[in-house]
């Protein structure tokens, strides 16, 4: 959707990281979480659970705040090219799915989620347009309000969700716990934020945001991580059942988290062709093992029964190449996808 050519690559290869934790995100989701006796009978793998996902929930939040600290700029031929890189996805699989198992997925069901019409239908993709249409009107208010308005907006946006979107996680349906357009409004409003005001932004009483080295953003990531892990073992020893609670997009650790490492990645500066290409096609990587006719019934599937019948090293190395294989086929499929992207909208400077 972006340039290649105008963006070092720091922030393209945080893309890359970011889907790469979406991907173990989807892996944890497909686990047993630890329970109050697990903890206790088997502490190192509880920690070392707890410690994946407080490092790789931050996945959604990390994309949305990048498309906020660069902008969004609604066109109507990035928008065609962004729904054909969707559906071209959707129909690829559901095709295949078809040529193996015709009387499985030839049937209005599976063509319902081709269409995204099922609630957890690429809701990343549904969530984004809602922003994307969104973000004429958000770059406008972004423009022309002073930054002390913009500030109080930000904090009463996140008071309500941290509200409703969070300690009472089904306050608001409609924030969904992060899985909304709402959240990523706010996301997209918070990244714009911390790019055209960072530097004013006070750490403390005596630091300033922008000079903070990228040994003490380190530093901090780590701390959030650890705090993040510490408290989820904490409350399932104790019994207390909130741990998933910690692990949400809504949750202010994990926003924070998540800012963290954006304003850490915006002060390694590097180019790399190699990087900057892989990035081009990064969302290919959800669209291929994020569809609902794939996740559950094959990725899901595949990472349950590892879990249950293999050793722990086998099932770490298992599923690691598991993410390696739908990283390479998604990246490689989507080469397909921008040869065509460039046929069909030969006029665009966006492919």
């Amino acid at each position: 959707m972006d340039k290649i050519k105008e963006r070092y690559s720091n922030f393209e290869l945080l893309r890359i990281v970011a889907m790469i934790l979406v991907l173990i995100v989807h892996v944890l989701i497909c686990l047993p979480r630890p329970t109050t006796a697990f903890v206790i009978a088997e502490p190192f793998k509880a920690i070392s659970f707890y410690f994946t996902d407080a490092i790789s929930i931050i996945c959604v939040n990390v994309f949305i705040l990048i498309s906020g600290w660069f902008g969004i700029n609604l066109r109507l031929q990035r928008l065609s090219i962004l729904l054909f890189q969707v559906f071209f996805f959707a129909i690829v699989i559901w095709g295949v799915l078809v040529f193996i198992e015709p009387s499985k997925y030839m049937n209005l069901q599976s063509l319902t989620t081709v269409l995204m019409l099922n609630g957890s239908d690429y809701w990343f993709i549904k969530a984004y347009l809602g922003l994307y249409f969104l973000s004429p009107i958000l770059n406008v208010f972004v423009e022309k309000v002073d930054q002390k308005y913009y500030r109080d907006i930000l904090i009463l946006l996140y008071i309500f969700q941290t509200i409703y979107g969070w300690f009472s996680i089904d306050g608001a349906a409609w924030i969904a716990g992060g899985y909304s357009a709402f959240s990523f409004i706010c996301l997209y409003l918070l990244g714009r934020y911390l790019k055209k005001y960072g530097d004013t932004i006070n750490v403390g009483r005596y630091f300033r945001i922008c000079s903070l080295s990228k040994g003490n953003l380190l530093l901090l990531f780590s701390s959030i991580v650890f705090l993040l892990t510490f408290l989820a073992y904490t409350v399932t020893y104790l019994g207390i059942p909130i741990e998933g609670r910690l692990f949400t997009y809504t949750n202010p650790l994990v926003i924070l988290e998540s800012i963290v490492l954006v304003l850490l990645f915006s002060k390694i500066k590097f180019k790399s062709s190699i990087i900057n290409r892989i990035a081009f096609s990064c969302l290919a990587i959800y669209l291929l093992h994020g569809n609902e006719l794939i996740l559950r019934p094959y990725y899901g599937k595949w990472i349950a029964q590892w879990y249950s019948c293999e050793t722990t090293t086998s099932f770490v190395m298992r599923t690691s190449f598991l993410i390696f294989v739908v990283f390479i086929m998604a990246i490689s499929l989507d080469q397909i996808r921008l040869v065509l992207s460039k046929i069909i909208f030969s006029k665009s400077k966006c492919v």
